[in-house]
């Protein structure tokens, strides 16, 4: 019976205690909100940082450089102020016309840069934040305006290809592109050292047929173009080995002299697509000797083939050497 006392006893207190802890917490943080709200209504100076969008450029031209993408500002302000600006402010960026605040001496074409106080602007970047902030001051304190005369140039395209063909199988010509040149509106300063535009890369593996493929290009990001993506075509045949003998020509010999090569052709051999087969003959090639390069040393004189069709592909040729004789002329 006495143990059941003392359980009772033990407790009733500890439901004291716990709703004395209860009590406790609820008057902690009742009081600390009441701190918190008593704080909000005092006057803080604080750093905020503001995202900036610049708006209104001058015509015919483009800005150049890295402008700030942001301003580290310094304000004074109401606490709860501060506090909702800086859950806010990340998502409304400030507007920077650029032609009002250069007076648009940037649309003179003789003007290509312009440098502002950014302290100077205090009052119109405050306008767009709050009335209830005042800006003490503003990091960069000054920004460089650069611009350049923007102008318009047709650019070829040039197709990035990457592709491996199945067995017996090769490129017929070079990738074709549609349109192969595009106007591209930009500063003068690019465009004038822009030689062509890239596609994206075309990758495929094993191909035995002519393919078509919508391709984008690859702008820089101060370019523009109202064309955005190419048609590459890639034409694909079959090829076959042909082989053929091609005379030796001898150059740069005395007119006193003739030279004759032992032996007097090379063999050729090479592949070609069908579509080029009945366009090759032995004079499609030439195979030449120079005179001037013989040496005292050697017997033999170096055999170069100096012209070979593009359509041909895997060439190869023999002897690499001739030998020689040299008979004076009557």
């Amino acid at each position: 019976m006495l143990n059941r006392v003392v359980e009772y006893i033990k407790t009733e207190i500890n439901a004291i205690r716990n709703g004395k802890a209860f009590v406790f917490l609820v008057c902690l943080v009742l009081a600390s909100f009441l701190w918190f709200l008593n704080a909000l209504e005092k006057h803080y100076t604080d750093h905020i940082t503001v995202p900036v969008r610049y708006i209104n450029l001058p015509k015919n031209k483009d800005l150049t450089g890295k402008l700030p993408a942001k301003f580290d500002l310094t304000v004074d302000a109401y606490g709860y102020t501060l506090l909702r600006h800086k859950l806010s402010l990340a998502f409304s960026p400030i507007l920077l016309d650029v032609n009002e605040l250069t007076n648009n001496y940037l649309e003179s074409k003789f003007m290509s840069k312009y440098t502002i106080s950014t302290n100077g602007h205090k009052e119109e970047i405050a306008k767009q934040i709050s009335s209830e902030i005042e800006i003490i001051s503003i990091r960069p304190d000054s920004i460089s305006f650069n611009v350049s005369n923007v102008i318009e140039k047709l650019i070829k395209v040039q197709p990035v290809v990457d592709v491996t063909f199945a067995r017996e199988f090769i490129l017929q010509k070079s990738p074709v592109v549609t349109p192969d040149t595009i106007l591209v509106r930009g500063t003068q300063e690019i465009l004038d050292t822009l030689r062509y535009i890239n596609t994206r890369p075309v990758e495929m593996k094993d191909l035995s047929h002519t393919v078509e493929r919508d391709v984008d290009l690859v702008l820089l990001p101060e370019l523009k173009s109202e064309i955005s993506e190419v048609t590459v075509q890639i034409v694909v045949e079959q090829y076959t080995e042909v082989k053929f003998e091609v005379p030796i020509l001898i150059i740069n010999q005395p007119d006193s002299l003739l030279i004759k090569t032992f032996p007097s052709k090379v063999k050729v051999s090479c592949r070609v697509g069908l579509s080029q087969y009945n366009k090759l003959n032995n004079n499609s090639f030439r195979a030449v000797v120079d005179y001037s390069h013989r040496s005292g040393v050697l017997s033999k004189l170096k055999v170069i083939l100096d012209r070979v069709p593009e359509t041909v592909l895997s060439v190869d040729y023999f002897p690499k050497e001739v030998e020689y004789i040299i008979e004076r002329k009557e």
